[in-house]
């Protein structure tokens, strides 16, 4: 941990690996911990600059969150930034005063004006769009404190000497539209160095897992789960050349994938230099286990029993001592495991218990990241370019209604029709992440002036750079118009629905 600049103290927020991701594009290393862990990296290490993250908790809470034991209040040691939940304990633990007003609770898009001549708003908008998620709010400042930024109430708070600082709203999120700009700023003011890049963290990744699997010279063999997207793609290419043949990459057909899906996968795991593939067809037992239930975090759960059953069994048949998977921060934080995030939903590969260690290389990084690794690494376009697909696939685009092979089918062929009627008109590259669903909400329909009674197809296109936050992509008149005429030409579908929904509050995924 030698080196790392930033320290930031994760307090539970689903933003929280944002801020350290933001940080990284911006070119400086830093190291999430929890407020106990980071009490002890603090006695023996002296960042530039701390940040205390956002949380769902309140600091009038029995349980909530304190500032670590060994952290200096006063900024003297360190530049300090409290985000949303930080700059309230700032506030709260140096004599200010938070309340719950009931007519200032921002959540979602909101307007701040800042202080331009403050340093930390340096070159900002004086009225700039930002993200805010906070029902408590800073009513009146500690004594020494000055309000840099206003909307309704304080926005924003400063010490006199600019090294204690807080923002009531998420400079993180690409949502606050000059929030990376604000962070700039801080770290200028903290005399942040750019000290990190792709082709270190690679270099990084290698060593720590060939470090891990060479510990006490006990050479196992190492399985990997690759679906041939590009996490799994990219770190099969990152550990390759530093485990040769002890790398076993495995892959199952879940019977969920997309048309042409498996042929892709090995297309793309050829690319990454892959030498030992085994490919497992197990879409009978995943779909008789999964068929029983409609409920989402049920389904996740039955097919996360599948897919552990079938790893653990290559596990023993390759004798392998560890099992490496393409998990991402994302995926962590949905699934609770970051920090004491809140769960939203739980992720086929995060928290299973397995009898072999379990690494996780990519687990503080986010979707755009891995792409410009998998650039670094000269991996094809197909892979670096290619959309995220949820491990349990077509599984979870089969809403309301059993699994069946049938219907799996049917979501199948409409999600080929749909990706084809966008590359034709060429906005592929304009959509983050594509899903076509079967609502189990069946409805009147009139074909041929008779009465039907058919599914309705959910079409849902979002747009992300971390896919912590997302927004909906509005297809033109034309290509609505000649996606429901295709889809509605099956006997079986009446309906066609267009979710252009947010995320928060929506999820990318239906389930």
């Amino acid at each position: 941990m030698n080196g790392i600049q930033i320290l930031i103290v994760d307090y539970g927020s689903q933003y929280t690996l944002v801020i350290g991701r933001t940080l990284r594009e911006l070119g400086v290393r830093n190291i999430i911990l929890p407020p106990k862990k980071a009490s002890e990296w603090l006695k023996n290490n002296k960042p530039k600059a701390v940040i205390l993250s956002g949380s769902n908790w309140s600091v009038y809470d029995n349980e909530a969150p304190g500032l670590p034991e060994s952290f200096d209040i006063t900024g003297k040691k360190y530049f300090i930034l409290g985000i949303c939940y930080g700059m309230q304990l700032l506030a709260y633990k140096l004599g200010g005063t938070v309340k719950k007003p009931l007519a200032h609770r921002e959540y979602g898009p909101a307007e701040v004006i800042v202080n331009k001549k403050h340093p930390l708003f340096r070159s900002v908008k004086e009225k700039t769009k930002v993200w805010a998620s906070h029902g408590d709010t800073v009513t009146s400042l500690p004594k020494s404190f000055i309000s840099i930024a206003k909307s309704e109430g304080i926005a924003a708070m400063s010490n006199k000497n600019n090294r204690v600082l807080g923002v009531q709203f998420h400079p993180e999120v690409v949502d606050t539209k000059e929030g990376k700009k604000i962070l700039q700023n801080f770290l200028t003011l903290s005399n942040c160095k750019k000290d990190w890049d792709p082709i270190n963290l690679i270099h990084q990744i290698q060593k720590e897992v060939f470090d891990i699997v060479n510990e006490k010279q006990n050479k196992q063999n190492i399985i990997l789960g690759v679906s041939g997207g590009v996490d799994s793609t990219t770190l099969a290419r990152i550990l390759g050349p530093v485990l040769g043949k002890r790398l076993i990459c495995v892959a199952i057909d879940t019977g969920g994938l997309r048309k042409n899906e498996l042929a892709e996968l090995k297309t793309n795991t050829k690319s990454a230099g892959i030498k030992n593939f085994v490919v497992i067809s197990a879409g009978r037992e995943f779909i008789k286990n999964i068929g029983r239930t409609i409920d989402g975090e049920e389904k996740r759960a039955k097919f996360r029993a599948v897919y552990q059953r079938i790893f653990e069994g290559q596990i023993k048949k390759h004798k392998a001592g560890f099992i490496a998977q393409g998990t991402l921060a994302t995926d962590i934080i949905e699934s609770g495991k970051a920090g004491k995030s809140a769960m939203i939903k739980t992720h086929h590969n995060v928290g299973l218990s397995w009898k072999v260690k379990d690494l996780h290389p990519f687990k503080n990084l986010f979707k755009y990241e891995i792409r410009e690794l998998a650039r670094a690494l000269k991996l094809p376009k197909s892979v670096y370019e290619r959309n995220p697909f949820p491990g349990p696939g077509l599984y979870l685009r089969i809403v309301g209604t059993p699994v069946s092979k049938e219907n799996i089918e049917l979501v199948r062929e409409t999600d080929k029709t749909v990706n084809d009627i966008i590359k034709k008109y060429k906005i592929e590259k304009n959509i983050s992440q594509l899903i076509v669903a079967l609502l189990g909400v069946n409805s009147v329909g009139v074909k041929g002036d008779e009465r039907v009674y058919g599914y309705s197809i959910a079409i849902r296109a979002v747009q992300t750079a971390d896919f912590m936050t997302a927004k909906g992509f509005y297809f033109s008149e034309e290509v609505v118009n000649e996606i429901t005429s295709a889809l509605t030409k099956h006997k079986g579908i009446v309906r066609v629905f267009f979710d252009m929904t947010p995320k928060p509050p929506a999820t990318t995924e239906f389930e």
